[in-house]
């Protein structure tokens, strides 16, 4: 028996009958399961108390109808049993060659698709015939855009141990994450970030620049405080950043010990 087109028929003869419910279906697909169990021979016999756990219906009276139901409109052979140590006799029918049409219309995704499609005048164009018709599809997720943007922007304990993987410390990790939360992890404040860990070792490489321009500038604040009036540039160059002991003399050592 071909299962698709037997359920595929099934389906559709139930989507013409209005009073079926959602536990219909689930009781049949329960039978036709127990059917192929049994090697599609007929009749089958169920167990009441099984049957409606594997269907998931808890009332024995909405079990009782839906097999009714079922037997009335022509897709089983229901033979009660009213002896406890025997179970209920069904017999299954095949759809497989049957031709039903489907009330139901083919489904779309909820893709939204945009479509642009741009023609160019062959009298007017001069470029490759090939290139007269251009196509650009593009496929757009809903919650696509939120969800890389969050995956974009990493926590600080993720940053930390990137950087110490890197021998940096705590601290220049910090640095950097709170540089980019300040921006809206914008490299060079226009651009979104794709990959921050690229991003991260840039930092890295700069960091080195960095210190020796702020050894230039604290140099240079030290150079102009002490500065003199008098001092010409060159002057104010020559000046030690650090006072130099005077060289021990004699007349040190003229005290008594």
């Amino acid at each position: 028996m071909n299962y698709i087109k037997h359920q595929t028929n099934v389906f559709a003869l139930m989507d013409q009958i209005t009073s079926f419910k959602p536990y219909h279906i689930s009781l049949y697909l329960v039978l036709f399961r127990m059917w192929n169990t049994n090697r599609f021979e007929n009749p089958i016999s169920i167990s009441r108390t099984e049957t409606m756990k594997l269907a998931k219906i808890g009332s024995s009276g909405t079990y009782l109808n839906a097999l009714r139901d079922l037997h009335h409109h022509g897709f089983i052979r229901y033979d009660p049993s009213f002896d406890p140590t025997k179970g209920s006799r069904i017999h299954l029918f095949t759809f497989d060659t049957a031709t039903c049409s489907l009330p139901v219309s083919k489904m779309t995704p909820s893709i939204n698709i945009q479509t642009n499609t741009l023609y160019k005048e062959k009298n007017n164009s001069k470029s490759n015939p090939k290139s007269d018709i251009t196509m650009k599809t593009k496929l757009h997720f809903p919650g696509e855009d939120t969800q890389r943007t969050k995956a974009e922007i990493p926590p600080l304990a993720h940053i930390q141990i990137y950087f110490h993987e890197k021998g940096h410390p705590d601290a220049e990790a910090e640095r950097f994450f709170n540089y980019y939360e300040s921006n809206g992890w914008l490299v060079g404040g226009k651009t979104p970030m794709k990959d921050w860990k690229a991003a991260a070792r840039n930092w890295m490489l700069n960091i080195k620049k960095f210190e020796k321009k702020a050894n230039d500038t604290r140099k240079e604040q030290f150079r102009e405080k002490h500065r003199s009036p008098n001092n010409s540039i060159s002057d104010a160059r020559s000046i030690p950043l650090r006072p130099i002991s005077p060289p021990p003399s004699s007349s040190n050592y003229d005290e008594p010990l």
